[in-house]
């Protein structure tokens, strides 16, 4: 069976859950998987005991749910001007492991170590909606395409094996031949839980920086909201009908399951995740991140949920989501996207057309430093159950 080395993006959660759900179903079939990715993937990856080769994690800043682009190129700075030295060192680490194939979930370094190497490369990830796709935007959100177009030139792969983009909506691709659109990629734990309707509304943002202003506005309607990522402000017990709860995997998806309705940023994971459990959803996107403005307004001409795009939000677009609800849980009834199966399955088929790699001799005697350098190598990789 095949070894790959499966590289992802260090920007929170929703990276490593789609990962660890493909690894999963890759080691059933008796491929060897290791990890590559810093940030927050690394730190869910190592909390299960998986293999993790280090690499920094480029990530975006962002406060009242905008995008600050001076401080997402200050905060990567140091790593886009020592980017060959990162490249190098991966490379030495990646000959150790000697895989025969990556995957990269939109992970800036690792593609180039294994260009390095000759070793075939799958992009899996859904940012390349951005740039594989056909769609309109409104003029607003030109100058962004243009950014994020840039952007993901930098760090995608430049000639992969084929483009794999998970999505929920399917707009028509620019060159079939090479990309595919697969549904949702949806973990075990979102797939084995039975949802059902309570009275709470689940709030999630991404970054909670900046957004003191709309705990008020949920502050005066009448639900109880249980909110998530944003800590426990000053005084919190003046807002009556709001509860803060600290971070929390299970916690969380036992809210999620059993909430009335969500309202959150505009990430691809959780608005999958959320749409699979038959919960409509508000989103409000980080604005100047095209990727989110996409998944809202897909969202919307779903009629699947409502969002809030380049504006505030107000109270009235709270009511008249609540007040919306039940006609998007009857859309959502006929609403099953899951594409585990069908991502593993393109895989396969890319594993099965390479040619293996041929490794120089010098590599093998470079694989004791390069596995000494390995960071949580204590921690055996952890097999999914059959």
């Amino acid at each position: 069976m095949a070894r790959i080395i499966y590289a992802l993006s260090g920007q929170g959660r929703g990276h490593a859950s789609r990962v660890i759900a493909i690894s999963d179903e890759l080691r059933k079939s008796g491929h060897e998987i290791l990890f590559c990715c810093g940030g927050t993937s690394k730190q869910v990856l190592e909390s299960l005991g998986e293999r993790v080769l280090s690499v920094p994690a480029l990530q975006h800043q962002v406060n009242g749910n905008k995008l600050r682009p001076l401080h997402t190129l200050y905060r990567n700075f140091q790593y886009i001007i020592n980017r060959r030295k990162i490249v190098s060192r991966l490379a030495v680490q990646f000959a150790a492991f000697r895989p025969d194939l990556l995957i990269t979930d939109f992970e800036a370094f690792s593609s180039r170590a294994a260009r390095h190497l000759k070793v075939p490369v799958i992009s899996f990830d859904h940012q390349h909606i951005d740039t594989e796709t056909r769609y309109t935007l409104p003029p607003h959100s030109w100058i962004d395409a243009v950014i994020t177009a840039f952007t993901i030139k930098l760090i995608a792969p430049k000639k992969p094996e084929c483009i794999l983009i998970s999505s929920f909506f399917y707009p028509p691709l620019k060159k079939p031949r090479r990309t595919t659109l697969i549904p949702p990629i949806i973990r075990t734990a979102v797939q084995n839980i039975t949802p059902h309707r309570g009275e709470h509304v689940v709030v999630y943002f991404n970054q909670s920086e900046g957004t003191e202003q709309f705990l008020e506005i949920l502050s005066k309607i009448k639900k109880h909201f249980v909110i998530y990522n944003f800590g426990t402000p000053l005084r919190a017990d003046r807002y009556g009908n709001l509860e803060f709860k600290k971070p929390s995997i299970d916690g969380f998806l036992h809210d999620l399951a059993t909430c009335h309705s969500v309202i959150c940023t505009a990430g691809f994971t959780l608005i999958s995740e959320v749409l699979y459990l038959g919960k409509p959803a508000l989103v409000m996107p980080n604005g100047g991140i095209l990727e989110q403005t996409l998944n809202a307004i897909f969202l919307q001409q779903s009629g699947l949920g409502a969002g809030i795009i380049d504006r505030s939000v107000t109270v009235q677009d709270i009511h008249t989501f609540l007040d919306t609800c039940p006609v998007y849980e009857a859309r959502l009834r006929s609403y099953n996207a899951c594409g585990n199966s069908d991502a593993v399955m393109h895989i396969q088929r890319i594993l099965a057309k390479i040619k293996p790699t041929m490794y120089p001799k010098s590599a093998v005697s470079r694989r004791r430093k390069a596995k000494a350098s390995v960071p949580g190598q204590l921690a055996k990789p952890r097999i999914a159950p059959a």
